[in-house]
């Protein structure tokens, strides 16, 4: 019992302290998601606003080495002398030195280029900043290029391949970006590094994927958690390109590992960017409230415990002294000193309205005791009349019939007289069997009938109710009312009539 009464204690007060904290804690986390929904929207716009910023300034520097060959059509006009190889003259060699100088410096100053090439159709060599010089094609090592070269009709595009800058060398995967020349047919070619780019696009980013894409839907640069992303997360990015052309799209995309909040937009050079913000960005943010929320549950928890074991403890201490409280007062012993729990007024209140109770029990229980001992003292009394008065008149009976009666009648009465008197001492008892009591009202009756001749007596008593215990001189006084108030004023034959029996748990002894 005391341990239940612990164990409901705990969830009562748990639930009280507990579910107010939770109400609040999901309002709170409500607002937070809201909040978080409108930061991620917001981060990702940001991001791929800044992620184009970057690609284009990248794209620029790129887009400028045609801008200083098509803005001086002498450079283009010495750099074709000079790949021809036959009319050049000291001029041109003056000219195709500064640019040389100049793609050399574009290098060293931009890190993420990788090299410049300068090639003009029909001609077997090409300017490239990795030698600083004309190389012929035949001895040039990176000549992946020239297939994509010849079969496009662009203007301008931006191709993802592997460049061999040396032919000892692993291949290195770059970005070229193509522009074709407009005096003279012929290309400017600006390879960059994919891993730089990576660093310069996503530096000071909150993406967690992030894509480069062309008009094709083919994938340009990939940086961030791209290796979640299958090939059908990979064709539902690119199936959205024809809804990017005119303005950028934002939403939710539902991809194979979990939803990623998407922004698309538009580029340069005919690509389009894509940053991708995971949905498991709200769970980091919630990690530390979770924590936090689990430790707030753990204080409630041992608090919890706390109330519950000293509410617990108290109330069977109160059960416990109220116990013997009432054990004590069943036995008679009656306590006043107040209880050590008595620490606020309801505990006060509680004690003094117990022992009001018991108080009132008492005096109760000691009315109903002087009332029982008086009823007895009147019985003591009314026997201690009876005795001496029958005494006196059966003495006097036997005293006449020394006159006239027979030896063995007077022995009789006699008799009858000592049992009678021995059953009503009985050594001080108050009660005796019903066996006892009947004999006794026969040594009576046997008395009375020398007395009055005209009596009959009969009794019905079972045997199974002899050894009931019963008051004692209980039935013999209403034999003697009823002689002396029935029979004796009829002054003829009258029959007294004893019968006993059980009626519903009660001895019931009619006379």
């Amino acid at each position: 019992m005391r341990k239940r009464n612990f164990i409901n204690c705990f969830f009562y007060y748990f639930a009280i302290i507990t579910l107010p904290l939770l109400m609040v804690f999901l309002f709170f986390l409500f607002f937070v998601i809201q909040e978080k929904k409108q930061e991620i929207q917001s981060n990702a716009k940001r991001s791929a606003q800044a992620a184009k910023d970057n690609y284009s300034l990248v794209m620029d520097t790129a887009a400028t080495q045609y801008d200083i060959l098509a803005r001086n059509p002498r450079l283009s006009i010495s750099l074709r002398n000079f790949l021809s190889h036959e009319k050049a003259n000291y001029l041109d060699v003056v000219l195709t030195n500064s640019i040389l100088s100049n793609f050399t410096s574009l290098t060293n100053n931009a890190p993420y280029i990788a090299s410049v090439y300068y090639y003009l159709d029909d001609y077997d060599s090409i300017l490239t900043s990795d030698t600083g010089g004309i190389v012929k094609l035949s001895r040039f090592s990176d000549l992946s290029w020239k297939d994509s070269y010849d079969s496009s009709d662009k203007d301008q595009w931006l191709e993802r391949r592997q460049m061999h800058q040396y032919s000892y060398a692993e291949p290195i995967p770059v970005l070229t970006y193509f522009k074709k020349l407009n005096m003279f047919r012929g290309v400017v070619m600006v390879n960059i590094y994919e891993e730089q780019l990576k660093q310069l696009i996503t530096t000071s980013s909150q993406l967690d994927s992030f894509f480069i894409l062309d008009q094709n839907g083919n994938f340009l640069l990939e940086a961030g958690k791209t290796k979640q992303f299958t090939h059908e997360d990979r064709g539902l990015l690119a199936n959205k390109l024809s809804s990017v052309s005119l303005s950028p799209f934002e939403g939710w995309f539902p991809f194979s590992n979990g939803s990623c909040y998407t922004r698309m937009i538009p580029a340069d050079c005919d690509t389009y960017i894509a940053a991708c913000i995971s949905y498991s960005n709200y769970y980091r943010d919630f990690y530390p409230l979770l924590l936090q929320l689990l430790m707030v549950l753990a204080a409630m928890v041992f608090v919890s415990l706390w109330i519950a074991f000293t509410i617990t403890r108290k109330n069977f201490q109160q059960i416990d002294y109220f116990v013997n409280l009432f054990s004590d007062a069943e036995r008679g012993v009656f306590r006043q000193e107040k209880p050590d729990f008595l620490r606020d007024e309801y505990d006060l209140v509680l004690n003094n309205i117990v022992q009001l109770f018991l108080n009132q029990t008492f005096l109760r229980n000691q009315l109903a005791l002087k009332d029982q001992k008086q009823k007895l003292a009147e019985m003591k009394a009314l026997q201690l009349q009876i005795n001496p008065h029958f005494l006196y008149n059966t003495l006097d009976m036997i005293s006449w019939m020394g006159y006239g009666a027979s030896n063995e009648d007077i022995c009789k009465v006699v008799a009858s007289l000592s049992d009678f008197f021995r059953l009503s001492l009985n050594k001080g008892e108050d009660s005796f069997t019903l066996a006892d009591e009947l004999n006794h009202v026969k040594s009576y009756i046997t008395i009375q009938e020398y007395r009055m001749r005209h009596i009959q007596f009969r009794l019905e008593a079972p045997r199974e109710l002899l050894n009931l215990r019963v008051p004692k001189l209980m039935v013999q006084p209403l034999v003697e009312n009823a002689i002396l108030h029935g029979l004796r004023p009829r002054n003829h034959r009258g029959h007294i009539t004893i019968s006993c029996a059980l009626e519903q748990a009660y001895l019931v002894i009619r006379v």
